[in-house]
Protein backbone atom coordinates (compact mmCIF):
# COMPACT_ATOMS: atom_id res chain seq x y z
CA UNK A 1 0.00 0.00 0.00
CA UNK A 2 1.20 3.58 -0.67
CA UNK A 3 2.03 5.99 2.13
CA UNK A 4 -0.73 8.43 3.06
CA UNK A 5 1.60 10.49 5.28
CA UNK A 6 5.15 11.47 4.29
CA UNK A 7 7.22 13.61 6.67
CA UNK A 8 10.78 14.51 5.73
CA UNK A 9 13.30 16.32 7.94
CA UNK A 10 10.54 18.33 9.61
CA UNK A 11 11.92 20.92 12.03
CA UNK A 12 10.19 23.46 14.26
CA UNK A 13 12.53 25.87 15.98
CA UNK A 14 11.67 28.29 18.81
CA UNK A 15 14.83 30.33 19.11
CA UNK A 16 17.54 27.92 20.24
CA UNK A 17 14.97 25.25 21.20
CA UNK A 18 13.95 22.62 18.63
CA UNK A 19 10.45 21.27 19.33
CA UNK A 20 10.96 19.14 16.20
CA UNK A 21 14.45 18.25 15.04
CA UNK A 22 14.61 16.76 11.55
CA UNK A 23 11.72 14.30 11.90
CA UNK A 24 11.24 11.78 9.11
CA UNK A 25 8.21 9.51 9.17
CA UNK A 26 5.92 7.54 6.84
CA UNK A 27 2.45 6.16 7.55
CA UNK A 28 1.13 3.49 5.22
CA UNK A 29 -2.40 3.84 3.91
CA UNK A 30 -4.86 1.55 5.71
CA UNK A 31 -2.70 1.15 8.83
CA UNK A 32 -3.16 2.05 12.48
CA UNK A 33 0.03 3.90 13.36
CA UNK A 34 0.98 4.57 16.97
CA UNK A 35 2.92 7.64 18.04
CA UNK A 36 4.68 7.28 21.40
CA UNK A 37 6.76 9.50 23.61
CA UNK A 38 6.66 11.40 26.91
CA UNK A 39 5.35 14.93 27.26
CA UNK A 40 7.61 17.28 25.34
CA UNK A 41 8.77 14.65 22.85
CA UNK A 42 7.25 16.59 19.93
CA UNK A 43 4.14 14.51 19.12
CA UNK A 44 1.60 17.34 19.31
CA UNK A 45 3.94 19.78 17.56
CA UNK A 46 4.27 17.36 14.65
CA UNK A 47 0.49 16.94 14.42
CA UNK A 48 -0.03 20.71 14.42
CA UNK A 49 2.52 21.11 11.64
CA UNK A 50 0.81 18.38 9.62
CA UNK A 51 -2.54 20.16 9.93
CA UNK A 52 -1.17 23.62 9.17
CA UNK A 53 -1.77 25.06 12.64
CA UNK A 54 1.99 25.63 12.96
CA UNK A 55 4.43 26.55 10.22
CA UNK A 56 7.58 24.42 10.40
CA UNK A 57 10.99 26.04 10.28
CA UNK A 58 12.15 23.61 7.61
CA UNK A 59 11.39 20.24 6.07
CA UNK A 60 8.29 18.95 4.30
CA UNK A 61 5.08 17.08 5.05
CA UNK A 62 2.48 15.58 2.71
CA UNK A 63 -0.90 13.99 3.51
CA UNK A 64 -2.76 12.10 0.79
CA UNK A 65 -0.63 13.79 -1.87
CA UNK A 66 -1.34 17.31 -0.57
CA UNK A 67 1.40 19.58 0.79
CA UNK A 68 0.65 20.29 4.46
CA UNK A 69 2.44 23.64 4.40
CA UNK A 70 1.18 25.09 1.12
CA UNK A 71 -2.36 23.61 1.12
CA UNK A 72 -3.33 23.11 4.76
CA UNK A 73 -7.05 23.70 4.13
CA UNK A 74 -7.17 20.83 1.63
CA UNK A 75 -5.32 18.67 4.14
CA UNK A 76 -7.85 19.37 6.89
CA UNK A 77 -10.68 18.47 4.51
CA UNK A 78 -9.14 14.98 4.29
CA UNK A 79 -8.46 14.54 8.01
CA UNK A 80 -10.47 14.04 11.21
CA UNK A 81 -8.57 15.32 14.24
CA UNK A 82 -9.16 14.77 17.95
CA UNK A 83 -6.85 17.09 19.91
CA UNK A 84 -5.55 16.12 23.33
CA UNK A 85 -7.56 18.96 24.86
CA UNK A 86 -10.70 19.49 22.82
CA UNK A 87 -12.82 22.60 23.34
CA UNK A 88 -16.59 22.38 22.94
CA UNK A 89 -19.31 25.04 23.02
CA UNK A 90 -20.28 25.10 26.68
CA UNK A 91 -23.80 26.50 26.20
CA UNK A 92 -24.72 23.91 23.56
CA UNK A 93 -26.28 20.59 24.35
CA UNK A 94 -24.34 17.52 23.30
CA UNK A 95 -26.68 16.74 20.39
CA UNK A 96 -26.36 20.32 19.12
CA UNK A 97 -22.56 20.06 19.16
CA UNK A 98 -22.79 16.84 17.17
CA UNK A 99 -25.12 18.49 14.62
CA UNK A 100 -22.80 21.48 14.28
CA UNK A 101 -19.55 19.54 13.79
CA UNK A 102 -21.22 17.07 11.42
CA UNK A 103 -22.43 19.99 9.30
CA UNK A 104 -19.04 21.73 8.94
CA UNK A 105 -16.91 18.70 8.03
CA UNK A 106 -17.12 17.48 4.41
CA UNK A 107 -17.50 13.90 5.63
CA UNK A 108 -19.54 14.57 8.78
CA UNK A 109 -22.21 12.00 9.67
CA UNK A 110 -24.67 13.11 12.34
CA UNK A 111 -26.46 9.78 12.68
CA UNK A 112 -23.21 7.88 13.07
CA UNK A 113 -22.04 10.40 15.69
CA UNK A 114 -25.25 9.92 17.68
CA UNK A 115 -24.82 6.16 17.40
CA UNK A 116 -21.26 6.40 18.75
CA UNK A 117 -22.43 8.62 21.60
CA UNK A 118 -25.03 6.00 22.51
CA UNK A 119 -22.37 3.26 22.50
CA UNK A 120 -20.28 5.41 24.84
CA UNK A 121 -23.33 5.90 27.09
CA UNK A 122 -23.28 9.67 26.67
CA UNK A 123 -26.36 11.75 27.52
CA UNK A 124 -26.43 14.13 24.54
CA UNK A 125 -29.32 16.13 25.99
CA UNK A 126 -27.05 17.63 28.66
CA UNK A 127 -25.35 20.97 28.12
CA UNK A 128 -21.58 20.84 27.73
CA UNK A 129 -21.11 23.17 30.71
CA UNK A 130 -22.66 20.54 32.96
CA UNK A 131 -20.69 17.59 31.54
CA UNK A 132 -17.78 16.01 33.37
CA UNK A 133 -14.34 15.88 31.74
CA UNK A 134 -14.95 12.27 30.70
CA UNK A 135 -18.35 13.12 29.19
CA UNK A 136 -16.82 15.95 27.14
CA UNK A 137 -14.19 13.50 25.90
CA UNK A 138 -16.94 11.10 24.82
CA UNK A 139 -18.65 13.94 22.96
CA UNK A 140 -15.45 14.90 21.16
CA UNK A 141 -14.83 11.26 20.20
CA UNK A 142 -18.37 10.96 18.84
CA UNK A 143 -17.91 14.04 16.65
CA UNK A 144 -14.48 13.06 15.32
CA UNK A 145 -14.88 9.31 14.80
CA UNK A 146 -18.15 9.76 12.89
CA UNK A 147 -16.29 11.47 10.02
CA UNK A 148 -15.42 8.97 7.28
CA UNK A 149 -12.08 10.62 6.52
CA UNK A 150 -9.05 9.29 4.69
CA UNK A 151 -6.93 9.92 7.80
CA UNK A 152 -7.98 10.13 11.43
CA UNK A 153 -5.57 11.61 14.00
CA UNK A 154 -6.40 10.78 17.61
CA UNK A 155 -4.30 12.50 20.29
CA UNK A 156 -4.76 10.71 23.64
CA UNK A 157 -8.33 9.60 22.81
CA UNK A 158 -8.84 7.52 25.98
CA UNK A 159 -7.72 10.20 28.45
CA UNK A 160 -10.16 10.66 31.36
CA UNK A 161 -12.20 7.58 30.40
CA UNK A 162 -12.97 4.59 32.60
CA UNK A 163 -11.68 1.12 31.52
CA UNK A 164 -15.00 -0.01 30.01
CA UNK A 165 -15.29 3.06 27.79
CA UNK A 166 -11.60 2.80 26.87
CA UNK A 167 -12.24 -0.69 25.50
CA UNK A 168 -15.18 0.59 23.48
CA UNK A 169 -13.07 3.40 22.01
CA UNK A 170 -10.43 0.88 20.92
CA UNK A 171 -13.19 -1.16 19.27
CA UNK A 172 -14.32 1.97 17.43
CA UNK A 173 -10.74 2.51 16.25
CA UNK A 174 -10.58 -1.01 14.82
CA UNK A 175 -13.98 -0.59 13.17
CA UNK A 176 -12.97 2.71 11.54
CA UNK A 177 -9.78 1.12 10.28
CA UNK A 178 -11.81 -1.80 8.94
CA UNK A 179 -13.83 0.67 6.86
CA UNK A 180 -10.61 1.90 5.25
CA UNK A 181 -9.61 4.86 7.43
CA UNK A 182 -5.92 5.24 8.22
CA UNK A 183 -5.46 6.14 11.88
CA UNK A 184 -2.63 7.91 13.68
CA UNK A 185 -3.02 7.01 17.34
CA UNK A 186 -1.12 8.98 19.99
CA UNK A 187 -1.09 7.49 23.48
CA UNK A 188 1.01 7.14 26.62
CA UNK A 189 -0.56 3.72 27.29
CA UNK A 190 1.63 1.02 25.75
CA UNK A 191 -1.10 -1.63 26.03
CA UNK A 192 -3.38 0.46 23.82
CA UNK A 193 -0.72 0.87 21.16
CA UNK A 194 0.01 -2.86 21.23
CA UNK A 195 -3.69 -3.74 20.99
CA UNK A 196 -4.77 -1.58 18.04
CA UNK A 197 -1.64 -0.53 16.10
CA UNK A 198 0.35 -2.44 13.51
CA UNK A 199 3.23 0.06 13.39
CA UNK A 200 4.52 2.64 15.88
CA UNK A 201 7.14 5.35 16.16
CA UNK A 202 8.86 6.44 19.38
CA UNK A 203 9.80 10.10 19.68
CA UNK A 204 12.39 11.68 21.95
CA UNK A 205 13.37 15.34 22.22
CA UNK A 206 11.79 16.28 18.90
CA UNK A 207 13.17 13.33 16.94
CA UNK A 208 11.74 10.06 15.69
CA UNK A 209 14.14 7.64 17.36
CA UNK A 210 12.77 4.37 15.98
CA UNK A 211 9.87 2.92 14.01
CA UNK A 212 8.52 -0.51 14.93
CA UNK A 213 6.53 -3.17 13.10
CA UNK A 214 4.42 -4.44 16.00
CA UNK A 215 3.48 -7.59 14.10
CA UNK A 216 7.13 -8.68 14.24
CA UNK A 217 7.72 -7.98 17.95
CA UNK A 218 6.94 -11.56 18.93
CA UNK A 219 10.16 -12.55 17.13
CA UNK A 220 12.41 -10.33 19.28
CA UNK A 221 13.83 -11.58 22.61
CA UNK A 222 16.21 -9.92 25.06
CA UNK A 223 18.96 -12.00 26.67
CA UNK A 224 20.82 -11.06 29.84
CA UNK A 225 23.76 -13.19 30.95
CA UNK A 226 27.02 -13.24 32.87
CA UNK A 227 30.09 -13.04 30.64
CA UNK A 228 32.75 -15.77 31.02
CA UNK A 229 36.04 -14.47 32.40
CA UNK A 230 38.18 -15.97 29.66
CA UNK A 231 36.46 -14.46 26.59
CA UNK A 232 33.37 -12.59 25.43
CA UNK A 233 31.39 -14.74 22.96
CA UNK A 234 31.15 -13.51 19.39
CA UNK A 235 27.55 -12.68 18.51
CA UNK A 236 26.13 -13.29 15.03
CA UNK A 237 25.64 -9.58 14.33
CA UNK A 238 23.08 -10.10 11.55
CA UNK A 239 20.61 -11.68 13.99
CA UNK A 240 21.66 -10.28 17.37
CA UNK A 241 22.29 -6.75 18.61
CA UNK A 242 23.95 -5.64 21.83
CA UNK A 243 21.90 -3.46 24.17
CA UNK A 244 24.59 -3.05 26.84
CA UNK A 245 27.74 -4.83 27.97
CA UNK A 246 30.49 -4.59 30.54
CA UNK A 247 33.13 -6.92 31.98
CA UNK A 248 30.53 -8.94 33.87
CA UNK A 249 27.10 -8.66 32.19
CA UNK A 250 25.98 -8.57 28.58
CA UNK A 251 22.47 -7.72 27.39
CA UNK A 252 21.56 -8.35 23.76
CA UNK A 253 18.51 -8.96 21.57
CA UNK A 254 17.82 -11.89 19.30
CA UNK A 255 15.88 -11.16 16.13
CA UNK A 256 13.99 -14.13 14.70
CA UNK A 257 12.57 -17.37 16.10
CA UNK A 258 14.22 -18.18 19.43
CA UNK A 259 14.43 -21.92 18.68
CA UNK A 260 17.03 -21.22 15.98
CA UNK A 261 19.45 -19.83 18.58
CA UNK A 262 19.09 -22.13 21.58
CA UNK A 263 21.98 -24.39 20.51
CA UNK A 264 24.28 -21.36 20.12
CA UNK A 265 23.28 -20.04 23.56
CA UNK A 266 24.06 -23.38 25.21
CA UNK A 267 27.51 -23.49 23.60
CA UNK A 268 28.34 -19.78 24.04
CA UNK A 269 29.80 -20.11 27.53
CA UNK A 270 27.43 -17.50 28.90
CA UNK A 271 26.17 -18.18 32.43
CA UNK A 272 22.94 -17.47 34.30
CA UNK A 273 21.13 -16.77 31.05
CA UNK A 274 17.81 -14.95 31.35
CA UNK A 275 15.48 -14.42 28.38
CA UNK A 276 12.38 -12.30 27.90
CA UNK A 277 10.12 -11.40 25.03
CA UNK A 278 10.97 -7.78 24.31
CA UNK A 279 7.52 -6.36 23.58
CA UNK A 280 6.85 -2.70 23.02
CA UNK A 281 7.79 -1.87 26.62
CA UNK A 282 11.32 -3.18 26.13
CA UNK A 283 11.87 -1.09 23.00
CA UNK A 284 10.35 2.00 24.61
CA UNK A 285 12.63 1.65 27.64
CA UNK A 286 15.56 1.32 25.27
CA UNK A 287 14.76 4.77 23.88
CA UNK A 288 13.71 6.22 27.24
CA UNK A 289 15.92 4.20 29.60
CA UNK A 290 14.55 2.93 32.88
CA UNK A 291 16.18 0.53 35.31
CA UNK A 292 17.42 -2.28 33.05
CA UNK A 293 18.83 -4.23 35.97
CA UNK A 294 15.43 -4.27 37.66
CA UNK A 295 13.45 -5.61 34.72
CA UNK A 296 11.18 -8.61 35.19
CA UNK A 297 12.43 -11.43 32.97
CA UNK A 298 10.06 -13.87 31.35
CA UNK A 299 12.15 -16.89 32.14
CA UNK A 300 15.76 -17.66 32.85
CA UNK A 301 18.53 -19.94 34.01
CA UNK A 302 18.18 -23.41 32.59
CA UNK A 303 17.66 -23.49 28.82
CA UNK A 304 16.75 -27.16 29.00
CA UNK A 305 13.71 -26.48 31.19
CA UNK A 306 12.10 -23.37 29.70
CA UNK A 307 9.03 -22.54 31.71
CA UNK A 308 8.13 -19.29 30.01
CA UNK A 309 5.62 -17.05 31.71
CA UNK A 310 2.97 -15.44 29.55
CA UNK A 311 3.93 -11.83 30.17
CA UNK A 312 1.62 -9.27 28.59
CA UNK A 313 3.23 -5.86 28.05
Amino acid sequence: MPNIVEVSKLTKQYGAFAALDGCTLSIQEGSVFGLLGPNGAGKTTMIRCLLGYLKPTSGSAVIDGVDCIQSSLQVRQRVSYLPAESKMFRLMRGKDCIEFFASIHPRGNQQLALSIAKRLELDTSRRVAFMSTGMRQKLAISCVMSCQSRLMILDEPTANLDPTVRSEVLRLVRESNGRGTTIAFCSHVLDEITEVCDHAAIMKKGKVETTINLNELKFVHRVRALVPQDAVPKLPRDQMRIVSENLQVIVFEIVGPLDDHLAWLQQSGLREIQIESVGLKGIYEGVHPGNLEGENLAYGGDLNSQSQKGVMV
